[in-house]
């Protein structure tokens, strides 16, 4: 006989903290229990249920994933073959990722490399698209403004 208390495995989870001898994220580990198993199954088979119904063919998720484009574009987002190519930070969108990461290329353009800053590591990358963090986004502006000045250009505001 099987409880719903009983264990089925584990869920890791990072403490935040960086192992000094090895330079990788400490991590936990907790008991999983068949009721949460079963709940996160039955959550996975409601979301694919779900997106069946809201994007039953091929052209309506080409179009659900259109809009989501644009929609991040209106946000300020650009295609990541923009970013810049000086080794700045900015951040950037990966297809078939809910994240936001932090990112440079590195190289020379077009034979060069996104690579993603996470967990105290480099990952490679290749995003769709990209955003200048505050930061870069400052920088740029002051230097729009000052090749305006100098060009005696009235200065377009910026996307973001």
């Amino acid at each position: 006989m099987t409880g719903d208390n009983d264990i089925v495995g584990h869920k890791t989870f990072s403490t935040g903290e960086i192992n000094p001898a090895t330079g990788f994220p400490e991590l936990r580990h907790e008991p999983l229990t068949r009721a949460e198993a079963a709940s996160l199954m039955a959550a996975a088979d409601a979301a694919e249920a779900k997106r069946a119904a809201d994007m039953p063919d091929e052209q309506s998720a080409i179009r659900a994933m259109f809009s989501a484009w644009q929609r991040l574009k209106e946000l300020g987002w650009g295609d990541a073959i923009y970013c810049p190519k000086d080794g700045s930070t900015f951040k950037v969108i990966e297809a078939g990722s809910t994240g936001i990461f932090d990112c440079h290329y590195s190289g020379e353009w077009p034979g060069g490399h996104y690579m993603i800053e996470a967990d105290n590591d480099l990952w490679p990358s290749r995003p769709i698209l990209y955003k200048l963090t505050p930061e870069g986004q400052a920088k740029e502006d002051a230097r729009r403004a000052a090749a305006a000045k100098k060009f005696h250009v009235k200065q377009q505001r910026s996307p973001t």
